[in-house]
């Protein structure tokens, strides 16, 4: 059984790279991001969270118990128009759901 610790999170000033346990990588740099979401599932017997990096064609998904986790928490909350009570909300949501945390506003 995989560990969401088993997911190890890197985040730089270009980009954010999740290293998956099967050994592939994915990627989003910050400019290409276009809105993020935490999902919760529900899981039994607790929900799993998980955060949602969306791009122009494609997302990176991150469990929200990954290595490093926090560290990207932390540099979400700095993106201008972040909504810090939606993230909180999904912290603690008991049922399945998708919160919309952030969306780029395009000139």
């Amino acid at each position: 059984m995989t560990e969401e610790s088993d997911y190890i999170v890197e985040v730089t000033d270009k980009e954010i790279r999740c290293h998956r346990p099967d050994g592939t990588l994915e990627s989003i740099s910050w400019k290409n991001l276009r809105r993020i979401e935490v999902v919760v599932t529900e899981d039994d017997p607790l929900p799993s969270t998980f955060f949602t990096l969306h791009g122009p064609t494609a997302a990176v998904v991150i469990p929200e118990g990954a290595t490093n986790a926090d560290e990207l928490s932390e540099r979400l909350f700095e993106l201008e128009g972040f909504n810090a009570d939606t993230f909180v909300d999904s912290m603690s949501a008991q049922k399945a759901d998708t919160f919309v945390c952030w969306e780029r506003i395009e000139p």
